[in-house]
């Protein structure tokens, strides 16, 4: 049974406006539901600090990790580091300005782009777009972790373990996030603490007692050719679709935050622990670990040479980075590889049943549990994960960096260049269809892809990004408001059916 439909909040300006009032005991089903479609009210925001639990918690996951470890393999340490910095600012910068919006709004980021890009129906387009960001997440640290239990247990890949495996981590992804927010960021606090202590204790056995040493991590020349810049740009290519990611589930966090003060400490949390803290942990974890997990392929495999292996080891890195852990630090590893997933699982099974009710919702005119879409995600992850998205990983991550950024460019640039960072909830009105940021959204996507996929610019999103920002208010006079399309009132386009 579904949550009573709360109506959203009446009056101006932010939707946190209001004074709290004490807060109620809420029934299963409204625990379930966390407001997956209407404002939230002021009883249940929090500070900037306890959400950041729910983006740090995300960006300490094995996917990160890998990112991590493997731009130290692309660029050598340095160029990693100020790669990660480069893009840990990108996500800070949108996820402050989108995160602000969502703030005002008080509801999901998918559903912030109804107010502000794309319109009532229009916005399916977004919640098709995180669905694939959050579920492809969704499936690749599953992925991750189902490579890492195999080291772990010494298991061939067969079907009963493929079957055995991801049947119990799909259900426990579904048993973390179904309950709603509250239990997801109590857990992501302690796991995120286990998470980089273990990791800590990984890195010091690589350089005690693992034969790594510390010039030879920090002074790795990197394997792309070119000089500093096109391994810095290597990395950036490589991580920058994390950046509109981690921003976008700060937007959808943001709706929780007391105050624009709250927001931009969320937005900051995530992206400086994974430009600071994981890249010095990709470094030491993944890098300093070459030298134990060439020996263990060598004893796995008697006849691989040296050089064969460290070529495994290489592809280690971002297709079996718990084995990482598993190897050095044994079954403290293989807990740690869990942790690093279940914080991070939580977030991402909840983050994409919010597009999926949205999704739905927007096509069908029909509102259906949040807790029903967080069992649909998963079913979707398990049919990702069968079609091989983890030997697609890079590939994946171009791909998702082009149409992320292409979202998250038209809703700034609706809400910050054509209304001028104003909004009126009394007076806005929603299109059924914003078709000027439909067309922009859709074009600049797909020209940031083609820039990729034709080796003309490996930066194609911020092609896509820089698109969005110049043609939608362009396009926004030639079409504007109500062009081909109705107008949808604020209580239809947040509590419809």
């Amino acid at each position: 049974m579904s949550a009573p439909i709360r109506k959203p909040l009446d009056g101006t300006g932010d939707a946190s406006s209001r004074q709290p009032t004490p807060p109620t005991k809420r029934t299963l089903a409204e625990t379930a539901e966390d407001h997956a479609l209407v404002s939230v009210p002021a009883e249940h925001r929090q500070s900037g600090w306890q959400l950041s639990l729910s983006t740090i918690g995300v960006v300490t996951a094995l996917v990160i990790f890998a990112i991590a470890g493997f731009s130290v393999i692309l660029a050598g340490f340095w160029n990693a580091f100020i790669g990660g910095l480069i893009v840990g600012a990108m996500g800070f910068i949108l996820g402050d300005l989108l995160g602000r919006m969502a703030h005002r709004t008080g509801v999901s980021s998918t559903i912030t782009a109804r107010y502000f890009g794309l319109g009532f129906r229009g916005s399916a387009l977004a919640a098709g777009i995180f669905a694939f960001m959050v579920l492809g997440f969704l499936a690749l640290e599953s992925s991750l972790l189902y490579e890492g239990t195999l080291v772990a247990f010494g298991w061939d890949d067969t079907w009963v373990t493929k079957i055995g495996v991801y049947a119990v981590l799909t259900i426990a992804w579904i048993l973390l996030a179904i309950f709603g927010l509250r239990l997801a960021l109590r857990a992501s606090g302690i796991l995120i603490v286990i998470t980089l202590v273990v990791a800590v204790i990984v890195a010091v056995q690589n350089f005690t007692s693992g034969g790594a040493t510390w010039e030879a991590v920090f002074t790795t020349p990197g394997i792309v050719p070119g000089g500093a810049w096109a391994q810095i740009e290597a990395v950036v290519a490589l991580a920058g679709a994390t950046g509109a990611a981690v921003a976008l589930v700060t937007t959808d966090m943001a709706r929780f935050a007391r105050t624009r003060r709250d927001v931009t400490i969320l937005a900051a949390s995530g992206p400086a622990v994974q430009s600071l803290v994981m890249s010095v942990l990709g470094a030491v974890v993944v890098v300093a670990a070459m030298p134990t997990m060439i020996q263990f392929l060598m004893a796995q495999q008697p006849g691989l040479t040296v050089e064969e292996a460290a070529v495994m080891a290489g592809g280690y890195a971002m297709g079996n980075t718990g084995a990482f852990f598993v190897v050095v630090a044994g079954w403290l590893g293989f807990v740690t590889i869990f942790a690093a997933q279940a914080k991070a699982q939580a977030m991402n099974a909840y983050s994409g049943s919010l597009a999926l009710v949205n999704l739905v919702q927007t096509v069908t005119n029909r509102r259906v549990p949040r807790a029903a879409m967080v069992i649909v995600g998963n079913i979707i992850a398990l049919i990702m994960i069968g079609a091989g998205i983890l030997g697609s990983f890079v590939a994946w991550l171009a791909y998702l960096g082009a149409i992320t950024f292409s979202l998250c460019g038209v809703m700034i640039a609706d809400y910050y260049i054509v209304r001028r960072g104003k909004f009126d909830r009394s007076t806005h009105r929603i299109e059924s269809f914003n078709w000027a940021g439909i067309i922009t959204l859709v074009g600049a996507a797909v020209l940031g892809i083609v820039l990729m996929v034709a080796n003309i610019w490996p930066l194609g999103f911020l092609a896509s990004f820089a698109a969005t920002i110049v043609v939608y208010p362009i396009l926004r006079r030639i079409l504007p408001e109500g062009t081909g399309t109705a107008f949808t009132d604020e209580k239809t386009a947040l509590t419809e059916a």
